[in-house]
């Protein structure tokens, strides 16, 4: 006879061990890789197109020759002191336009009867072809401002962005907060001050971190165009091109490419830092 099956000898049960896939490997992943991957996949199609593609002109340069570039302390002592001229020409637009940005944003607030005003002058900014105006900036900064057309396109690419997102941010504070303040004899002015500006902070700061590589961007247009005197970045591109330096004109997009980027990480960066809440990392990077 059989003994009999007891509750503790009964085979238990389980469920079966579902495989693992390659989508949930690739998001246990550090973000890093990610970007490793993402760089050796354009280096790699770089150099295809090098090799194939305008061979005869050589209008793409192959990697090792930008690289060279990238690893010359010549080349990099003309870009940086050609750089210093475009980095002041552009932050000064930038702080410029800013404020005036601002400056409309808690006017219309204040004085709501503005709002269609400001809205459409912001709206205008954003519709002039830069390029149409900036040579006629060039003319009228003349001699006496080599940079005045730089910072002016610096200024007018960040105005639209930042009205926008200091409106939004305006208008996102609390009613309740507000009606408090105003319980209390509050008036709009005290309400800017205590509860909007601070509800504002997150949509603004994304603001500025969009507006600052728009600011360089304008301002490299700019001397593209003519501005920024004998010492900038858009005077350097203008040499490279007439001398048909393909590599040169890449390792310059390359290096104005990387700075805009890291204004805009810059930006955000301090963002994430004065408001932590707005990210839900508790203060933490």
């Amino acid at each position: 006879m059989s003994a009999p099956v007891t509750a503790s000898s009964a085979p238990v049960p389980t469920a079966p061990v579902a495989p693992t896939s390659l989508r949930t490997r690739v998001d246990g992943l550090p973000t890093w890789v990610g970007g490793i991957v993402g760089v050796v996949a354009i280096i790699v199609i770089w150099w295809i197109a090098s090799r194939t593609l305008f061979t005869a002109s050589g209008a793409i340069p192959y990697p090792g020759a930008v690289l060279a570039k990238l690893f010359s302390a010549t080349t990099w002592t003309d870009t940086l002191g050609n750089l210093t001229g475009t980095l002041a020409a552009a932050g000064e637009g930038y702080l410029i336009g800013n404020v005036v940005a601002l400056l409309l944003a808690a006017l219309v607030l204040l004085v709501p009867q503005l709002e269609q005003v400001a809205t459409q002058m912001a709206i205008v900014t954003y519709c002039l072809p830069l390029v149409a105006i900036g040579p006629i900036l060039v003319i009228v900064a003349g001699r006496d401002a080599p940079q005045g057309a730089s910072v002016a396109l610096a200024a007018l690419s960040v105005f639209f962005t930042t009205v926008v997102g200091a409106l939004l941010g305006l208008r996102a504070a609390p009613r309740t907060s507000l009606d408090v303040i105003a319980a209390y004899g509050g008036s709009r002015l005290t309400q800017l001050r205590k509860v909007q500006i601070i509800a504002a902070l997150p949509n603004l700061f994304a603001a500025l971190k969009i507006a600052a590589p728009a600011a360089f961007l304008g301002a490299v247009l700019a001397e593209y165009l003519g501005s920024g005197g004998d010492r900038s970045l858009g005077r350097a591109l203008i040499a490279a091109q007439s001398n048909s330096d393909a590599p040169q004109l890449w390792f310059l997009a390359l290096v104005s490419g990387a700075v805009a980027g890291l204004a805009y990480a810059l930006i955000g960066l301090v963002g994430r830092f004065v408001t932590p809440w707005s990210s839900g990392s508790g203060g933490q990077l």
